[in-house]
């Protein structure tokens, strides 16, 4: 997954390039926790790394989550209201994550 294919699951103008290193580095650190979360290191046959298309959404959603607000639950503006729940992108994010979570032996 790289820089332009997260911008198209975002929603994000492929033009815009005012946060590409700010979302790089969350980029980075997010496949690196859905990595360690599902304890594969999604290496396909050719030895390169290859996430399914539901890790890259979760992938996706964590980035999201990094620019989300934890302290806020609610916003209003004019008419406009908005409703979070606590970790409610992250866990949606484990959602995708999880049939791709290998079971770690000690």
């Amino acid at each position: 997954m790289d820089l332009k294919e997260l911008k198209i699951r975002l929603g994000i103008n492929e033009n815009d390039n005012s946060q590409d290193s700010v979302l790089q580095v969350k980029l980075d650190d997010a496949i690196d926790y859905a990595k360690n979360y599902c304890n594969n290191l999604f290496i396909n046959s050719k030895g390169e790394m290859e996430l399914p298309g539901a890790v890259k959404k979760g992938v996706a959603l964590m980035v999201k989550s990094m620019g989300e607000n934890s302290n806020v639950s609610s916003q209003s503006l004019g008419d406009m209201s908005k409703s979070f729940f606590q970790n409610g992108t992250t866990d949606e994010a484990h959602k995708y994550f999880k049939p791709f979570r290998k079971l770690r032996f000690s």
